[in-house]
């Protein structure tokens, strides 16, 4: 669908201040021409809404979105089409939207960004308003034009789509859930909700708003992210979001509007089906029968996040998000490993024996330190690895998890890692006359307290 933004025109109808002439200019949609919106790039290309973003909002009322219109002055608020018996704008964008079982909120944000029409005092773009059968290649199909046609377009082209989701098929232009696929930016996105895969399908750019990729000069999917999160704050639209059992508990018991914000959306289930979420402003709070419900937020929720949630390799969070015993960092126990945090290593997992062994060695206050790499696979494919601030551990089937540091580490690393004559370590570094050694597969590195130097022997 075609790509218009006219809401950035006139800075006065945005949150965001125009800057003086010597100020660099604000970039161009390179599809219309026009000035894109002064935002930072916060959203996750992968996940830009949730589904209940998408196919919520059952609580708006045509009386709130005409005051939301009046509110911005918009050309819709007077407006009514004699081609749906002179219904209100208001009436037709709730209606319409219900009718399909689609949020009017997510209406309101694709006006906006196809027409400019929520946000423009006088408009030519009730035919298109909603970029319905307007592809990016020109021209718009005639039998869809008029405003009531295009919202009644809009909503029915997204829900076809989430009817092909929610029956596990791809969506015509091939778009799914869990399955990677290549925008015109060009980005690679694997959409993690519906709601995503819809957005693509309608508008097959990522575009400015969104933290991994997109093209800068394309507004795309990210800014549907964009407007929609912005309308949801500047209007009470009421109580759609429900909070219920024990994530309400865990929300109360800390302090949630202090600690997490607003709530999101409405309590979900986990795509795997056995857990349930709630979203909010900073952070979420998950729940299963056996972990409880717990919190994650930051930096900590956003690796999680990238991993895959729950379907990652570290499955549900079993406490809250805490502060290391030595108070640098902040960490969050998974089932089946952990995330660590501080403001010098970011955030980053560790899992299975290396999580263990270095659990073992005393966490964070061990001579290794923190994670500074999530879990990789080594270079020859046999091993695992994480590299911490002081050195590293590295595990194989038939060697185990074992740690290597300091100059022993260096050394090793100078003589190419596993892939030397040494091969992988096969003991932690202990204490021997006149300094410290490692044991490898082939030989040894020993560390010689009184020249300060490592020597190598094999065996």
């Amino acid at each position: 669908m075609r790509l218009t933004h006219r809401f950035m025109l006139l800075c006065t109808l945005t949150a965001f201040g125009c800057g003086g002439p010597d100020d660099e200019p604000r970039p161009v949609d390179e599809l219309t021409g026009e000035v894109l919106l002064d935002l930072a790039a916060t959203y996750d290309m992968h996940r830009l809404l949730e589904d209940a973003d998408l196919t919520g909002g059952s609580t708006i009322t045509s009386a709130q979105v005409q005051q939301f219109l009046l509110q911005k002055g918009s050309y819709l608020a007077g407006y009514k089409d004699p081609a749906w018996a002179n219904q209100t704008a208001a009436t037709l964008i709730v209606d319409r939207s219900r009718a399909h079982g689609i949020s009017p909120l997510y209406m309101l944000a694709r006006i906006q960004i196809e027409s400019g029409l929520i946000q423009s005092g006088t408009s030519t773009n009730l035919s298109k308003a909603t970029g319905c059968g307007c592809p990016d290649s020109g021209g718009c199909n005639t039998s869809y034009a008029g405003f009531g046609n295009q919202v009644e377009c809009g909503a029915a082209k997204i829900r076809n789509y989430l009817k092909d989701l929610d029956a596990g098929r791809p969506t015509v232009s091939g778009w799914k859930v869990g399955v990677t696929k290549q925008t015109l930016d060009p980005c690679t996105v694997t959409p993690a909700t519906k709601a995503t895969a819809a957005l693509y399908t309608y508008t097959p750019w990522v575009g400015a708003y969104a933290s991994q990729c997109g093209k800068t000069t394309v507004g795309g999917s990210s800014l549907v992210t964009a407007v929609f999160t912005r309308y949801r704050s500047e209007y009470n639209w009421g109580s759609g979001c429900v909070l219920q059992g024990e994530i309400k508990a865990k929300y109360d018991a800390v302090n949630g509007p202090a600690l997490l914000g607003a709530c999101q959306a409405g309590e979900l289930a986990t795509p795997d089906t056995v857990g349930r979420y709630n979203h909010f402003e900073r952070g979420s709070i998950y729940w299963t029968p056996a972990t409880g419900a717990r919190v994650v937020m930051g930096s900590i929720r956003v690796k999680w996040e990238q991993l895959g949630w729950e379907r990652s390799v570290l499955g549900y969070p079993t406490t809250d998000e805490l502060t290391t015993p030595d108070t640098v960092g902040r960490y969050n126990h998974f089932e089946q490993g952990s995330i660590y945090w501080t403001p010098e290593t970011g955030a980053h997992e560790v899992h299975h024996l290396i999580r263990e062994k270095w659990a073992a060695l005393g966490w964070e206050k061990s001579p290794l330190g923190y994670p500074t790499t999530d879990e990789m696979t080594t270079p020859d494919t046999v091993g695992r690895y994480n590299h911490f601030q002081t050195g590293s551990i590295y595990w194989t089937p038939t060697t185990g998890a074992h740690e290597v540091r300091g100059l022993i580490r260096d050394k090793w690393a100078a003589l190419g890692w596993e892939k030397s004559t040494l091969g992988y370590p096969v003991s932690d570094e202990y204490a021997v006359t006149g300094g410290r050694e490692s044991e490898f597969q082939k030989g040894f590195l020993t560390w010689s307290s009184s020249t300060n130097s490592v020597s190598m022997r094999l065996k």
